[in-house]
């Protein structure tokens, strides 16, 4: 079968023909539709710190945003069959850790991922194993089953907490950020502020919703125009998806007295914070985002895409062929496109 390969510690991928890979009995055998580029699918690529720092393996198989078609099940499946539309939880848990025995499967402690310490979804077939299965309706369009997994993520930061009523600033307009302003949008948010340093990931942002202001820092002061807007009390909600360090930095800095943020963007260096002012005075909720809940967040995901009031499709700028997935990543990493998606069929 056809795949994108990494084939060593050096910047690139190729295309490579590799063996169907054979299933053991808790796994299924998935027929890939379509898929998706991610940030982390980048970190492999260029192959840099961030590698080496989780261990990824090498060789591999990447990516791990999918949507296929069951075609083979292990002996001791029952959660799905052969026929079934699936998407897949990339992170793969022991299932025997006190994390995955009280409900915190998703940041368990010997924690694998999909496309990153196994074999991914960039091919023509891949195995995930039975836990990381998600049954889709049959009618779900490919391209939308493919973001289920980063939807979810959004989905997890923006409704870790209250949002209802309440002035939300997200930093970062990637793809999950334009999901998370939509998500805020719908799940009734009074103001959203949307901060990115690229105007056409804020025009996407202007498509989320119809309450939502955009802000570039390259032209606008985000904290006068947010205090200005929220009558001095600052944000409500802070939802940090730029892992930039001025990013996290101005998100603390704009939260108001009692408000929360959620950290989903990851840095490659330590952030310096005013804990005293930032944190300790305003009496702040910090929440550390990391993946989906399993599976709240993905119950909460389906609900939300079968309200059929998202405007997700939006995201979807541009579709690539599998042999078109370095081209892909080159694009994401110029920053002017949205959720990128991979024809497989």
């Amino acid at each position: 079968m056809k795949a994108v390969y990494k084939p060593n510690r050096e910047k690139g991928i190729k295309i490579a023909d590799v063996p169907i890979p054979k299933i053991s009995e808790n796994e299924v055998l998935v027929k890939v539709k379509k898929a998706a580029i991610c940030g982390t699918d980048i970190h492999l690529y260029d192959w840099n710190n961030w590698c080496e720092n989780v261990n990824a393996k090498n060789p591999m198989i990447i990516g791990h945003e999918f949507c296929g078609e069951v075609v083979e099940v292990g002996s001791n499946v029952t959660l799905v069959k052969v026929g079934d539309l699936i998407a897949g939880e990339t992170h793969i848990p022991c299932g025997k850790c006190i994390l995955c025995k009280t409900g915190r499967q998703h940041i368990c402690k010997d924690m694998k991922i999909l496309g990153v310490h196994t074999d991914g979804v960039f091919a023509e077939y891949a195995k995930i194993p039975e836990i990381c299965a998600w049954k889709l309706p049959l009618n779900t369009p490919a391209d939308i089953g493919a973001i289920y997994e980063p939807f979810g993520i959004a989905v997890h930061g923006v409704l870790r907490d209250k949002i209802a009523g309440f002035s939300t600033v997200i930093i970062g307009a990637g793809p999950i950020g334009l999901f998370a302003a939509n998500v805020a949008d719908i799940s009734g948010a009074s103001q959203i502020f949307v901060v990115d340093l690229t105007e056409y990931r804020l025009k996407l942002a202007t498509k989320m919703g119809d309450n939502i202001v955009t802000l570039n820092p390259k032209k606008d002061n985000i904290a006068n125009i947010i205090s200005e807007q929220t009558d001095g009390r600052g944000a409500d909600v802070v939802i940090e998806l730029s892992g930039s360090v001025q990013g996290t930095r101005t998100g603390f800095d704009v939260l108001g007295k009692g408000g929360r943020i959620s950290l989903i963007g990851l840095h490659p260096q330590e952030v310096p914070l005013d804990l005293v002012n930032n944190v300790i005075y305003k009496e702040a909720t910090v929440y550390g985002i990391t993946g989906r809940e399993m599976f709240n967040s993905w119950y909460q995901t389906e609900s939300l895409i079968k309200s059929g009031k998202l405007n997700i499709k939006e995201v979807l700028t541009h579709e690539f062929n599998l042999d078109e997935v370095e081209k892909a990543i080159l694009m994401a990493k110029e920053g002017n496109c949205g959720k990128l998606i991979v024809n497989v069929e």
